[in-house]
């Protein structure tokens, strides 16, 4: 058995990039599934491990870490021996560090909430939802314009931190076509080895 547990859902975005890392970094890591629709997250038993009552949840030994972007940086400090998904050098930390906020924000406010209007039902203005990924589309597309990842020349928590949500939305999406930097980051992270199959929907 693993020494490293995730509690989680399988179709939860912000699951999905603990568990591309984890993949990433040859991680044998135990998946612990918490049903959403019956509320197991806001159990006792969850909440003793996260109050917030929110998935993702990671605990490493006597280490219990909650948050998606916590958990990727736990990992990498822990366990990327070579330091290439969260490099040394500050100015490469800094803009790990910008796109982790905008995962945190326009990235949930766009495309985290479009699909969980479309796909899971979830109430929300869609016509906003879409509007706001567009925006976050934008903003990728213009750093993509001048560099092949989003933190530098190449692959680090930034990409893993955007990349399941805006693959999920793109799915959803066909007018996104339009921005084809985007669409071809997503195709190399996908080459990337390690990668991890995103949800089905």
């Amino acid at each position: 058995m693993s020494n490293i547990q995730l509690y989680y859902h399988p179709m939860s975005g912000h699951s999905h990039k603990v568990l591309t890392l984890a993949s990433m970094l040859g991680l044998d890591i135990e998946t612990l599934t918490i049903d959403l629709k019956s509320k197991a997250h806001l159990s006792e038993s969850f909440l003793r491990l996260n109050p917030a009552g929110k998935i993702p949840v990671l605990v490493d030994a006597d280490k219990t870490i909650t948050d998606s972007h916590a958990i990727l940086f736990y990992l990498a400090q822990q366990y990327d021996q070579q330091r290439i998904w969260y490099p040394d050098d500050l100015p490469t930390q800094v803009e790990i560090q910008r796109w982790f906020a905008l995962s945190a924000g326009e990235l949930c406010t766009g495309p985290v909430a479009l699909r969980g209007i479309r796909v899971l039902g979830k109430p929300g203005n869609e016509e906003q939802a879409m509007q706001l990924t567009i925006k976050l589309f934008s903003l990728m597309s213009k750093q993509l314009e001048q560099q092949p990842w989003l933190a530098g020349s190449h692959a680090t928590l930034a990409d893993i931190a955007l990349y399941s949500y805006i693959a999920l939305v793109i799915k959803l999406e066909p007018s996104l076509s339009d921005f084809p930097r985007v669409l071809d980051w997503a195709t190399r992270f996908e080459q990337l080895p390690g990668y991890r199959t995103l949800p089905e929907k």
